[in-house]
This record gives structure tokens, C-alpha cells and sequence, in this order.
């Protein structure tokens, strides 16, 4: 099960690093910036991604010392445009770590920090996650993911959280089962066309 969750961490990660280069926040990590401090800072982040991203195996270490890396630049410029992200990645990365609480602290502070950021709503979609997945605490997750889907109804992770609703109290056997059916063709999406 822990490595499970270790897996779909990473898979989230990369989801949201791939999501960030398509949204066009890895132009704005390339664009000069106008401070030296922040130019440095810049670099300083993207060596530490590069060699963590050409490391073989997985390095916790490496891994925190990059998710620190991330918070400072957010504490050292929260007026930057790429503050919010820095905290999403290390909200992200703690989760990786099986940090979860630290996780879930983390997004808090996106949320309330940059409530206009673009991505903020996605913040509270794996807040959630993070609080089902990493703490176990079905019933505060679920009212996470409601008031997710309630203030962000057409965001791209409110089927998903309805989703996570509905397979929240189903057993192992039940989850496969259910996802059996739907690979067959017999389970409610097959049906629907989707």
C-alpha cells in the first residue's frame, strides 16, 4: 500500500509538473528575471530539479532538500510570480514524502496566500487528496473534495473529486471489482459512452 501511494505521489508530480509546462509557467521560469536575487534563486531550483530529475533512484534527501529549496524561494519572494507554484511543487514533493501534514500546511498557504493564482483551485483539489490518501480522514476529506466541487464546479478536477467521493468507502475488493466492470464495458461509464 505505502508503495502504492509512493507511486501515485509521483505520478501526481509529474502530472503537475507536465500540467505547469503546458499552462505556460515553464515560460515564465525561463523569462530573465529582472532581479538578480531572484534570477539566482531561479537557476538554484532548476539544478537542484535537473539533478534530481537525472538521479537514477529515489533520493529522499534530494527530494526534501529541493522541497526546502521550493519554500524558501516563496518565503524569500512571495511577490513573485512563481511563489505560488514554488509551494505547490513543495506541497506536491512533501507529499511525495509521505509529509503529509506538511502537505496539506503547504497548500493552506497557497490557498489563502494567492487566492487569484490560476491554479489555486487545483490546490484545494489535492488538499483533499492529501487528507483522504495521506491521513486517512475519510470524513474531512469529503467535505474537502464537496466544498472543492461546490466552489470550483467546472474546474478540471471536479469529476475526479466526485469520483474520490463515491470510491471513498468502498472496500479493496469493491474498488476492483468496480473497475473491473468498468474495464469490461459493464460498469456505469462504459455505459454512458464515455
Amino acid at each position: 500500500m505505502k508503495r502504492t501511494m509512493k507511486i501515485v505521489h509521483l505520478s501526481l508530480a509529474i502530472a503537475g509538473f507536465a500540467l505547469v509546462a503546458c499552462s505556460g509557467g515553464a515560460e515564465e521560469a525561463k523569462a530573465p528575471a529582472a532581479d538578480p536575487a531572484i534570477a539566482e534563486a531561479q537557476h538554484r531550483v532548476r539544478a537542484m530539479e535537473d539533478s534530481l530529475s537525472d538521479a537514477a533512484a529515489f533520493d529522499r534527501r534530494r527530494l526534501m532538500a529541493l522541497r526546502d529549496v521550493y519554500v524558501a524561494y516563496a518565503d524569500r519572494f512571495p511577490s513573485d510570480s512563481l511563489a505560488p507554484d514554488m509551494l505547490r511543487k513543495a506541497a506536491s514533493t512533501s507529499g511525495d514524502l509521505a509529509e503529509h501534514e506538511k502537505a496539506i500546511n503547504l497548500y493552506d498557504r497557497l490557498i489563502k496566500n494567492y487566492p487569484d493564482w490560476p491554479r489555486t483551485a487545483d490546490a484545494h483539489y489535492f488538499r483533499a487528496f492529501e487528507i483522504e490518501n495521506g491521513l486517512g480522514k475519510k470524513g474531512e476529506a469529503k467535505a474537502a473534495y464537496e466544498e472543492f466541487i461546490k466552489k470550483y464546479p467546472d474546474n478540471q478536477f471536479a469529476d475526479d473529486a466526485a469520483k474520490m467521493i463515491e470510491y471513498m468507502n468502498l472496500t479493496p475488493a469493491e474498488l476492483i471489482e468496480k473497475f473491473e466492470k468498468m474495464n469490461a464495458g459493464g460498469g456505469e461509464e462504459g455505459s454512458a459512452g464515455r
